[in-house]
């Protein structure tokens, strides 16, 4: 959120002293900062995959507004700067127990396809069909990760098949918190990380995790048609947390 943000009452809410909240702020500046540099004067699409607001869940004492309108109204404010650059918009719907359906607010307030969020994307770049949608499984076993995704890439691709679809070759998705991709050669997914820190039902769910917010670009300038895009992983590492010596 803003360092300083504005609510429908009109109350304005400070990170005061919440470092965290600040460390967040300062990643998702930088990472438009980086999209901008990468994607310089050329035309992009900017996909929202699902969960841009915490919400009110599982008894959850970690949020700054009972409100779920104050929530959509903070992240319209946080996703307009890139949303303003992109040619296309993409909002996924992500978890009930956070958004509760808001997300086609947020769609149709800052002018997104469709003007409303839908369970899934396919769309065609450079002559390759992508897949976008939030959910993903979970793994609270980091070694672990990198089997899950080609598990689902795979998974994906089989349905379709069996379906007699025509398969996507990238698929996007987020859900996880815990970033990264995967590609196979032919195929490629991509996940996002959450720009959240661990709030009590995460201490509860997955203990060990250090969030990693990132941003991805897929890039295919310069390639031939029909090619899988470059990646560029926007990622940010907090810093070591303090030791006490005893």
């Amino acid at each position: 959120m803003h360092p300083e943000a504005r609510i429908g009452q009109g109350n304005e809410i400070s990170f005061g002293e919440n470092y965290a909240q600040k460390w967040l702020w300062n990643c998702w500046l930088g990472a438009i900062k980086q999209v901008s540099k990468i994607a310089g004067e050329d035309k992009f699409v900017l996909l929202c995959n699902g969960d841009l607001i915490e919400g009110i869940h599982h008894g959850s004492a970690d949020v700054i507004a009972a409100d779920m309108a104050n929530h959509i109204e903070i992240a319209i404010e946080c996703v307009r700067p890139l949303s303003s650059m992109a040619k296309h918009l993409l909002v996924t719907l992500g978890t009930e127990c956070h958004t509760k359906g808001f997300e086609h607010d947020l769609a149709y307030s800052l002018g997104a396809e469709g003007g409303r969020a839908k369970n899934k994307w396919h769309f065609s770049i450079n002559g390759v069909q992508c897949d976008a949608t939030h959910h993903l499984g979970a793994t609270s076993r980091s070694y672990l990760e990198a089997s899950l995704l080609s598990i689902s890439l795979g998974n994906a691709r089989l349905q379709a098949y069996r379906a007699g679809h025509i398969p996507s070759r990238v698929f996007l998705r987020a859900h996880r918190h815990a970033g990264g991709w995967y590609s196979d050669g032919d195929c490629l997914i991509a996940v996002t990380g959450g720009f959240q820190m661990l709030t009590r039902h995460g201490f509860k769910c997955v203990p060990d995790a250090i969030p990693r917010p990132s941003v991805m670009v897929l890039d295919w300038r310069d390639k031939p048609d029909g090619a899988l895009p470059s990646v560029h992983n926007i990622q940010f590492s907090p810093p070591q947390p303090e030791v006490l010596a005893l």
